[in-house]
């Protein structure tokens, strides 16, 4: 999509654009840069009306929501209105419940991080380095791991001669990554 002919859309116009895939109330915030109470709004709004629809609705945080076909449908005229170039929604084989509970945000971080081999000390010098604003401790990410581990998202590596494991994503894990990623592109 040509980010010039989205920026001049109303909210709800770019709301419904931001769907590429399946995404979370604060995705689709950060996606398009508005606040979370007015993506709970119009979450709410496009839910009732049959445009959107929640892929785990037992989950108490995180909820993936994703187009129906009337979403689908509506996001395809828009394109077609403003002369921006379509790209066909997809729904990947992913589960996701899964999904959605690795969308919470020291799970998400982790997973973010891991691009190759890597101890939970490393893990943390990483996010330092990348978020000051990140709020996790060395010992929550080794909880997180060990998390990530019993899900198969991670798997341990071990070096010779060195003393601890290391943890890298799992092709599971490496999926779940561009997910994460893809989810965080802006408009």
């Amino acid at each position: 999509m040509a980010i010039e002919n989205i920026n001049h859309l109303k909210i709800e116009s770019r709301f419904l654009l931001a769907f590429v895939q399946p995404l979370t109330t604060k995705q689709v915030g950060k996606r398009i840069g508005i606040p979370m109470n007015t993506c709970c709004y119009i979450i709410n709004k496009f839910s009732k009306s049959g445009i959107l629809t929640c892929l785990n609705p037992d989950a108490s945080v995180s909820r993936l929501y994703w187009l129906t076909k009337l979403g689908v449908r509506q996001n395809r005229e828009l394109c077609k209105k403003h002369n921006i170039q379509y790209e066909e929604p997809s729904l990947p084989d992913i589960d996701w419940q899964l999904y959605g509970w690795i969308c919470f945000s020291h799970r998400s971080m982790v997973i973010k991080v891991l691009t190759s081999a890597m101890q939970p000390a490393r893990v943390k010098r990483v996010l330092t380095l990348q978020r000051i604003d990140a709020r996790i401790s060395a010992s929550n990410i080794r909880d997180v791991i060990q998390l990530l581990l019993s899900k198969k998202i991670v798997r341990p590596v071990k070096v010779k001669k060195q003393a601890y494991l290391r943890y890298e994503l799992t092709e599971l894990g490496i999926k779940l990554r561009q997910l994460l990623l893809r989810a965080e592109t802006l408009l």
